[in-house]
């Protein structure tokens, strides 16, 4: 069985029509995604329908759980007023509601070993552990929490968020985060050394 996991869509159709594209191409068996399905971008409601459509597992990011939920906007700066009004108008409140519902997390067993997928970390959806990372940080990705469905240490982690793809293998085990569909990043910048945005990938 072939499985596709792909994540941080962030409301950009184009990127998401041309990622399902590259999958069907692939004869992929089942797409998983890892959230932050809406938010940035202007096609929100068009991405989730096609993630509803296209995803056999569909996992709760931190951003569809902020901008489908009620936040008391007189607490928030009127820039996070704005961003959150502007969102909100992007989906329908039938959207929102399955958004809210989406799961924390996802486990199988795949040849023996226990995959968990999660959008962050095993303790919160907003939770960074970066690619680059003390090995602790990047051990507690293994770790069961009140938001895992067992409570075994996972052999693979597959996790988003952080907008950068890595692969890395310690303690005879996996982490894997396929970074963003829709909003890739640099995390590591500096000024004086940086090359031309325009050749990020």
């Amino acid at each position: 069985m072939k499985i596709a996991i792909i994540s941080d869509i962030h409301g950009n159709l184009e990127a998401l029509k041309a990622t399902l594209k590259d999958i069907e191409k692939r004869k992929v068996d089942k797409i998983y995604c890892l959230g932050d399905i809406i938010a940035k971008g202007a096609n929100q409601k068009e991405c989730l329908d096609l993630i509803r459509k296209n995803c056999e597992v569909i996992i709760q990011g931190n951003c569809d759980l902020f901008f489908s939920s009620d936040i008391d906007l007189e607490k928030e700066t009127d820039i996070n007023k704005e961003r959150f009004l502007w969102n909100k108008t992007k989906t329908t409140d039938k959207d929102r509601d399955f958004l809210r519902n989406l799961p924390y997390c996802h486990e199988f067993y795949m040849s023996g070993s226990l995959i968990r997928l999660f959008h962050a970390t095993p303790e919160s959806i907003c939770g960074f552990i970066g690619d680059i990372d003390f090995v602790e940080n990047k051990k507690k990705l293994f770790m069961p929490s009140k938001n895992t469905i067992s409570s075994e240490i996972a052999d693979v982690v597959i996790c988003g968020h952080i907008h950068v793809q890595s692969l890395s293998h310690m303690y005879n085990r996996t982490i894997l985060n396929p970074g963003s569909v829709g909003n890739p990043i640099d995390v590591i910048r500096n000024d004086e050394f940086d090359g031309n945005i325009l050749q990020t990938t």
